[in-house]
């Protein structure tokens, strides 16, 4: 048998063998076919650009471009790169990816670790007394001028370096302006401000120029930091607001034009931080704050909500996006919530008289939120729409307290499930759960103290007091909303907690009655039996199991609880009844019972139609 076997065996391999080297060959031909076909498609282009093109060609996989001012291995090529040529190539072998990062990374470090040495021998020069304060103030414009000219000098041919070096210039060139007037005051105010603005409107053109986000960040960061690098006591807070403003409106302009998502926000957090610095030094210091500053504070916070609310929604409607970008919905959700915070911390009104600018706030942005619907997609659309209701349910917390304010989230936790049911739509479900969950937790921290309240043996009256039936209408609205609910699987969760709450509900009215834990289990068993039976006659499987869990509870309590607190004819009572009760449902539980309920009533309901 083995002689039979080996020959066979051999054969296999053999045929094997002859189909690798079939398909090597094939391979060779396809590769010789494809480098032919891009020297014929390259003849008139130079040498080293068709090189490279038969490199890619022939590279089995590639990794991603990164741009100039991306770290190491992320990011895709900026659109203006010009041609998927240029630049460097990603996938021709490991090691060439290990340099583009190491290249990343040695020019950064470098341009710090020369900035850091240039810093050292200053400080060395001037401890030696070697330069005067104008030589030191020169020499600091000089090295900035230089990085400067020498990042212009490479770009053509190393941008990610050149980027880095002009980079380097501007923050040099900050920096002078800083010694200049705080540490020598060899200048006066407005020379140095004038310097300043100029050194951020060169970073922001030369970042147009260039085409490259990192620049435009460097003059963002700069010129909403030189009111406080050449900070003096004769500053007034009306300046700092105008010119924050200015600051801003140019980078959203920026944003606007070419889109840089990094820019927009390193423009928005700066801008709301020069504001809250503002209103402390303002609103914190020893002296009342003068009568203007309230208003014109209110007006640059105002300003800078309508900067970064309407500015990504105009290049989103403009540029007709098919996707919204995730940043356009921070922004419509987050600038409103922070005008409102500093609106509150300016003015400090009551709540009553607050409460009119969110609901202000939430007419505007249901407006808007129509509008969006009428001239583009639905994204933008319904995130307004989500802030219109985040708005008004801040209105009713500020206008509304106690049990009015937690029927009135109720019923609009309710009435979201219902027009996200109607719409299908996840983001209005999402708030709805969200707003139900807080509902939930607050009716559990009215319930558990009643329920604590029973243990220590206080009395009182139950089913008398209006917190009793708003608590039984929360619970009826969580009910009635698990019949929309969606994802539908959240259904049984929305009717469990209903339940649960209902027993507790029961629990706590009836706990503090005398003789309160017999009149507790006699009502969960009356309820648990109505359950099983209605599910027995609607042929409801989640009912009838509803039902049959719940008496078992009332067995476990009546054993663990009961047995040990009620009274000895209340005992008698319980468990006769209860026993007898259990007979009665086993005797009649088959007679009860119909399968064909559900049918029954579906067939009904086609024919009526």
């Amino acid at each position: 048998m083995d002689e039979h076997r080996n020959p066979s065996l051999n054969e296999r391999v053999e045929h094997l063998e002859k189909t690798v080297e079939e398909l090597r060959a094939e391979l060779r031909h396809e590769l010789r076919s494809t480098d032919r076909a891009l020297l014929e498609k390259d003849h008139h282009a130079p040498e080293s650009e068709s090189r490279e093109a038969r490199n890619t060609s022939a590279a089995p996989t590639s990794l991603p471009r990164t741009t100039a001012n991306d770290g190491p291995g992320t990011g895709e090529r900026s659109a203006s790169d010009g041609s998927s040529a240029s630049g460097w190539r990603f996938g021709v072998s490991l090691d060439l990816g290990n340099l583009r990062s190491g290249e990343w990374w040695l020019n950064k470090i470098g341009i710090g670790l020369l900035l850091f040495g240039v810093a050292f021998l200053f400080m060395f020069a001037v401890e030696r007394g070697w330069i005067t304060p104008p030589m030191r103030v020169g020499f600091g414009f000089a090295i900035g001028v230089a990085l400067l000219v020498l990042g212009l000098h490479v770009y053509e041919d190393r941008r990610a370096f050149s980027q880095v070096l002009l980079g380097g210039g501007v923050g040099a060139l900050y920096i002078t302006g800083f010694a200049a007037f705080q540490l020598y005051e060899l200048v006066a105010y407005p020379v140095v401000f004038a310097f300043m603005v100029a050194v951020t409107l060169l970073a922001c053109v030369l970042s147009l120029r260039q085409d490259e986000a990192p620049l435009s960040i460097i003059g963002a960061l700069g010129g909403l930091g030189t009111p406080f690098l050449l900070y003096n006591e004769a500053g007034s807070l009306g300046g700092l607001v105008l010119y924050t403003c200015l600051i801003l409106a140019g980078t959203a302009g920026v944003y606007f034009y070419k889109g840089w998502v990094s820019l927009l926000t390193v423009s928005s957090v700066g801008g709301w931080l020069v504001f809250l610095v503002g209103y402390s030094n303002s609103f914190f210091s020893l002296s009342a704050p003068f009568p203007g500053d309230r208003w014109t504070l209110q007006l640059g916070v105002t300003f800078a909500w309508l900067l970064f609310w309407l500015t990504p929604v105009a290049v989103q409607i403009l540029r007709d996006f098919v996707r919204v970008p995730a940043h356009a919905h921070v922004y419509v959700v987050s600038t409103p919530i922070i005008l409102l915070g500093f609106t509150s911390m300016i003015w400090r009104l009551p709540s009553s008289d607050f409460a009119w600018i969110p609901l202000s706030g939430a007419a505007l942005y249901a407006l808007a939120a129509l509008a969006l619907r009428r001239i583009e997609s639905d994204g933008l659309s319904y995130t307004h729409a989500l802030v219109a209701l985040l708005l008004l349910t801040h209105t009713f917390v500020l206008m509304l307290d106690g049990d009015v304010l937690f029927l009135t989230l109720a019923a609009e936790a309710a009435v979201l499930h219902y027009v996200a049911s109607r719409s299908s739509d996840r983001i209005f479900s999402a708030g709805a759960h969200l707003l139900f969950s807080t509902v939930a937790l607050w009716l559990a921290a009215r319930i558990l103290p009643g329920i604590l309240e029973g243990f220590s043996g206080s009395t009182r009256s139950g089913f008398l007091g209006v917190r009793a039936f708003v608590d039984l209408a929360v619970i009826a609205l969580a009910f009635a909303a698990s019949s929309f609910v969606l994802p539908r699987k959240l259904a049984i969760v929305y009717r469990v907690s209903a339940h649960v709450a209902l027993l507790a509900f029961l629990w706590r009215e009836l706990s503090v009655l005398p003789g309160g834990d017999a009149f507790v289990t006699i009502s969960w068993g009356m309820y648990a039996a109505g359950l099983l039976v209605w599910g027995l006659r609607q042929d409801r499987v989640e009912l009838i199991r509803g039902g049959l869990s719940t008496l078992f509870l009332v067995v476990g309590k009546l054993f663990l609880v009961d047995l040990a607190e009620v009274e000895a004819l209340w005992r008698v009572l319980l468990f006769l009844g209860f026993g007898g009760l259990f007979l009665a449902l086993s005797y009649y539980l088959r007679s009860l019972w119909r399968p064909d309920a559900t049918e029954r009533g579906a067939t009904h309901r086609s024919g009526t139609m």
